[in-house]
């Protein structure tokens, strides 16, 4: 495929062996005994040169993740931390001391290479700098450089669906040539947008901030501060706010955030049939439809991908969404688009970030 002699292959590989960059991963080589000459060897990556510890940072929720040098995962871990009213410093202190129990528990001895962050909200990933986030009330926060000084190891953050979205796209080739756009519904509503394989990014880097689209400036009150923001009408909140305004749903005194079984208590409503739940989701994805419909005329995909812990209601906001897009998006432009959805697992949440700092470190070499 290169174009380069055996020998020319073998002499590059040699010494990436030598110094610790790749190694042999297997003994099955029997597609490479064909031919003269000494038979062929399997190498790849080497996962003992280092690890990874990803971290995802949620409303006082993080999740983490330990990884090898080969990309391969290790370890999972995910917590509940009350971290939104914290000042900066205690709120690095915080998640310095968790990475560092975590480390302890599962690499004691192992040599991390790097810290990777995935954090919600509006990240300066060039700047390691957390502009926006409904995580905590504090803009312009310095995370990078503050978990680096608590910690001794690089660090290196971006926006969490900017992040999935990447773990989604070196998973699936196909969906590298032209533009993918894949939203990521949870907590948020986040977007990552690849043309050919690489993020489109803003001056500063980070996500699309698609959740804070305005659609009503009457609307539903949004985290940002505005009100009709996309997020506001299918993030987490918003779905157990209405719901609780419309049905005997939940404790209003003891449920004013989401957790996961809430969630999935709503969507299995919706399973079951109830009338008012299945309303209100279909009508969340009626309004996802408006947001999508815009990408489908700002960017021309070939592919809309829908990822995130609010997958678990997906049938009732995809029956939506499509009826949606009968009404909002241009014919011609929509039907050649293809729209799906991917189970969500929790190692989504931090595998992207975790590859896309492997990568980094790559061309720091």
């Amino acid at each position: 495929m290169l174009g380069m002699s055996p020998s020319s292959i073998s002499g590059l590989t040699s010494k990436l062996i030598e110094e610790g960059l790749l190694a042999d991963i297997g003994t099955d080589t029997a597609d490479l005994q064909s031919g003269p000459g000494r038979p062929g060897a399997l190498i790849g990556f080497n996962p003992a040169r280092g690890q990874i510890i990803g971290l995802w940072v949620g409303l006082d929720r993080i999740a983490l993740h330990l990884a090898d040098f080969a990309g391969n995962t290790l370890a999972l871990a995910d917590e509940a931390i009350a971290i939104s009213r914290l000042e900066p410093a205690a709120l690095v202190a915080a998640l310095a001391e968790r990475i560092e129990a975590f480390r302890q528990l599962h690499a004691p001895a192992g040599r991390v290479l790097a810290i990777a962050v995935a954090f919600q909200g509006f990240v300066d990933r060039g700047q390691g700098i957390v502009a926006w986030s409904p995580v905590t009330p504090h803009a312009d926060l310095p995370l990078a450089r503050s978990l680096e000084q608590a910690t001794g190891l690089m660090v290196v953050i971006d926006n969490d669906a900017s992040a999935m979205a990447h773990a989604i796209l070196v998973a699936e080739k196909e969906l590298r040539a032209g533009v993918t756009a894949c939203v990521m519904i949870g907590d948020g509503v986040g977007l990552g947008v690849f043309i050919d394989g690489e993020p489109l990014g803003g001056r500063r880097g980070g996500g699309i901030e698609f959740g804070h689209i305005p659609l009503d400036p009457d609307g539903p009150q949004c985290r940002c501060g505005a009100r009709g923001c996309v997020e506001s009408y299918l993030a987490d909140y918003a779905l157990l706010r209405d719901a609780m305004a419309i049905s005997a749903f939940a404790d209003p005194i003891r449920r004013l955030y989401p957790g996961e079984s809430e969630m999935q208590a709503l969507a299995s409503r919706a399973d079951e049939g109830d009338r008012a739940i299945l309303g209100l989701l279909q009508n969340a994805g009626r309004v996802l439809s408006q947001g999508v419909a815009t990408l489908i005329h700002l960017f021309q995909p070939r592919a809309v991908v829908f990822c995130g812990p609010g997958m678990r209601a997906w049938p009732h906001l995809e029956r939506g969404l499509l009826e949606g897009l009968k009404r909002y998006a241009i014919p011609g432009l929509s039907r050649d688009v293809t729209i799906s959805a991917r189970a969500f697992r929790a190692e989504m949440l931090t595998r992207g970030i975790v590859l896309s700092v492997l990568a980094e470190i790559d061309r720091t070499l």
